[in-house]
């Protein structure tokens, strides 16, 4: 029975999704917003074949060969990035895919899986038509012990090196560094990246600093790590003390939200953390901070209702992990890991202001309470709660992603000659971001998915993530 419902899905979903091999699709009487600037071009048509976008122009285009689809009263932006995922383990690609594609998750930032399975699935996801666009980090190098079961240890400043090579010579997109390595390690591996030109990414290991990171040349800092720290000398000599209390067994969540941490963050004052904003903003370090990841935390035990009815898009195993979790929360990390959110919350807007780029990341993984696709919208959300316009917290997954591959921040995403990955929206989300959830359509490698289409999808994710890891 369960073989037949998952081949009516498919059934379903190829019904009203039209595939990249098929003819030219045209959607007409659209508004195209521009991200750059909010700017908004009304009644267009949209003609894309494969994975490039055909045309653009005043509805309707004529002479066009194909399918003609009527976007009426819809909005088009560009499809979303989630800059922090971990998605290519014990086969969550399987129902994170068209979770992702569901929400219009057009592209993601893989941010650490095993070796063998990132080998392995980066070259599948080249064919999978439900695959987002991959940006591809190395398993997290670490101190040993590792933190990560999926991780590689550097010890020293020769085995940072050694490692570099290797990761380099596999073609992986960035070096992803973490909480326990030492100094010395950290400047082999940082050092060797530097000449083989492989950017760094990841944390601040504990035993370092913000601007040690900065001179070091990282060029993104996963979940603010030791940002808020770091504005204070004395805070961040807390930290290191912490962390050398016990180094083997130490990460970042378990430091940063300890009493002694906490104390000494009590009086945290977000302007005394404008000298290190200008350096980051200086030094182009971008900063992917994951409220979400937090937000979940800090409410183990007391979800939102919403959250809960959400678990049937993640597998078995990890949703009695969370219920486990929420039984056995500990009150006193719930507040402070509350505080920790709080403070970092407070930082979003100064550190905009400042020019430090941002990037929107969910670290989607096993985290409680963070589902692919939904926990990309409630990021959003929470970039605009801390003070961010729609349109700064949309760029943050649109515009941001292509600046941070390269790209010039002027450049229209949605042009002719450009990848045929765009969302349709009832509403405008970069007005009001409540209107993310008003997707009713997704265009994403070529492949057109109608409202019903996407509804599928979802039915689809949730009887995968009940056979994952199985």
């Amino acid at each position: 029975m369960k073989l037949q419902l998952g081949t009516l899905l498919l059934a379903l979903v190829a019904a009203h999704a039209s595939p990249a091999a098929a003819d030219p699709i045209t959607i007409d009487h659209v508004t195209i917003v521009d991200v750059v600037d909010g700017t908004r071009t009304q009644n267009r048509s949209i003609s894309f074949d494969g994975d490039r976008i055909l045309a653009i122009g005043a509805s309707p285009l004529r002479r066009l060969p194909g399918r003609r689809v009527d976007g009426t009263g819809l909005f088009v932006l560009p499809g979303l990035w989630d800059m922090h995922v971990h998605s290519h383990r014990e086969r969550r690609w399987t129902y994170h895919y068209p979770l992702f594609r569901a929400f219009g998750i057009t592209g993601v930032r893989e941010a650490g899986t095993h070796l063998g399975s990132a080998l392995a699935l980066r070259e599948q996801a080249k064919t999978n038509p439900l695959a987002p666009r991959v940006i591809w980090g190395t398993p997290i190098v670490d101190g040993a012990p590792q933190v990560n079961s999926f991780g590689l240890s550097a010890e020293d400043e020769a085995s940072g090196r050694q490692l570099v090579q290797q990761l380099h010579r596999l073609g992986f997109d960035f070096l992803k560094v973490y909480d326990r390595l030492t100094p010395g390690a950290y400047r082999g591996l940082t050092s060797e990246a530097r000449r083989l030109g492989m950017p760094i990414e990841g944390h601040v290991p504990l035993a370092l600093s913000p601007d040690l990171a900065i001179a070091s040349g990282q060029r993104l800092i996963d979940h603010l790590t030791l940002i808020a720290e770091g504005c204070s000398s004395q805070s961040l000599d807390v930290v290191s003390r912490e962390n050398a209390r016990n180094p083997r067994e130490s990460d970042s969540i378990s430091v940063l939200t300890s009493d002694a941490v906490e104390s000494a963050m009590a009086k945290f004052d977000v302007r005394a953390c404008r000298p290190l904003f200008g350096r980051l903003a200086r030094g182009r370090v971008w900063q992917v901070p994951t409220y979400v990841q937090l937000e979940g935390m800090a409410n183990t035990a007391t979800p939102p209702a919403v959250w809960p009815a959400r678990a049937d898009y993640v597998s078995p195993d990890l949703r009695h992990d969370w219920e486990t979790s929420a039984k056995e929360a500990d009150r006193a990390e719930l507040i402070n890991t509350r505080r920790m959110l709080d403070i970092q919350l407070s930082m979003l807007k100064p550190m905009a202001d400042a020019g430090v780029p941002i990037l929107a990341g969910t670290d989607t993984s096993n985290e409680i309470w963070v589902f692919a696709g939904y926990s990309l919208h409630r990021e959003l959300e929470l970039f605009v709660k801390a003070g961010l316009s729609p349109l700064q917290a949309i760029q943050t997954a649109t515009l941001n992603p292509r600046v941070y591959a390269g790209q010039d921040r002027a450049k229209r995403l949605i042009v002719a000659g450009e990848r045929a990955d765009f969302v349709l929206f009832a509403a405008d989300p970069t007005v009001d971001i409540a209107n993310l959830a008003t997707i009713r359509g997704v265009v994403a490698r070529g492949v057109y998915h109608n409202r019903e289409a996407l509804d599928a999808l979802l039915v689809d994710a949730k009887l995968r993530a009940k056979d994952a890891g199985r």
